[in-house]
């Protein structure tokens, strides 16, 4: 249920952390630190990789960070970048967090707060690596975005270099063709007669954006081939429109 609650932009409860809160249109454009948020919340373990690979192409046995060792690796080294952290979590969870450097976890809600509250120290709420990568992909989905597959540990070196080649390739490919920007998404949607405008827009989810858009053309792409079936073309099989579009 966790993506038809995104689309309606409904509240998610993360097991027993927090809720996450998909953002609406309004959230994100309103938002000039977005694109931070999204980076430091998001970022993929093969990101990283193609990273290091690029600043330092020497350095083969370099150990590779993961997501939840960089956000803690960045925010210890950074004020300011602790400081973004921590409002990347609120936008997504409306909850202050802190970071426990030594022990490598982070702690939901204001540690201060959270003391004066607790009995037991086992009581804290905490975000480890091991729940990172699903917090990701929870993340991931409210943006509108697919969930990754978890990197395979035992992967034979040759496959992943494969891997690394096949995705600068597309790296290259998504600079020279560029997709439909956000405005232009949101002006399509307002011109759809279904009822969104300029002025309500703003409260859509932002995943569903994109979902609407895509949508949309199929089901423009399924009456023109019918109109041209109709006019005596061959050769055009329709794909009825209402389908899951990631199948």
């Amino acid at each position: 249920m966790y993506k038809e609650k995104i689309f309606l932009k409904l509240p998610i409860r993360y097991k027993n952390l927090f809720t996450i809160y998909p953002p609406s249109v309004n959230d994100v454009v309103g938002n000039d630190k977005f694109l931070q948020y999204r980076s430091i919340l998001t970022i993929s373990q093969e990101e990283i990789e193609d990273r290091f690979a690029e600043k330092m192409p020497d350095k083969k046995d370099l150990k590779i960070p993961t997501p939840f060792e960089l956000l803690l690796v960045n925010s210890y080294n950074s004020k300011e970048f602790y400081e973004i952290a921590k409002e990347a979590f609120y936008f997504f969870t409306k909850t202050e967090i802190s970071i426990l450097f030594d022990l490598k976890v982070i702690v939901i809600g204001n540690l201060e707060e959270e003391l004066k509250r607790i009995k037991n120290i086992e009581e804290l709420k905490l975000l480890k690596e091991e729940d990172f990568f699903d917090f990701q992909n929870q993340i991931r989905l409210c943006i509108g975005e697919e969930e990754k597959e978890p990197p395979n540990p035992n992967e034979d070196p040759r496959v992943k270099r494969i891997k690394a080649k096949a995705r600068y390739r597309d790296k290259i490919k998504a600079k020279q063709k560029k997709g439909l920007s956000l405005e232009t998404n949101l002006i399509a949607i307002c011109c759809m007669g279904i009822g969104i405008t300029p002025l309500n827009i703003g409260e859509l989810s932002y995943a569903s954006i994109s979902k609407l858009t895509r949508t949309f053309q199929e089901k423009e792409k399924y009456q023109m081939d019918i109109d041209s079936l109709l006019a005596g073309a061959k050769n055009i099989k329709p794909k009825y429109w209402i389908r899951n579009l990631n199948e």
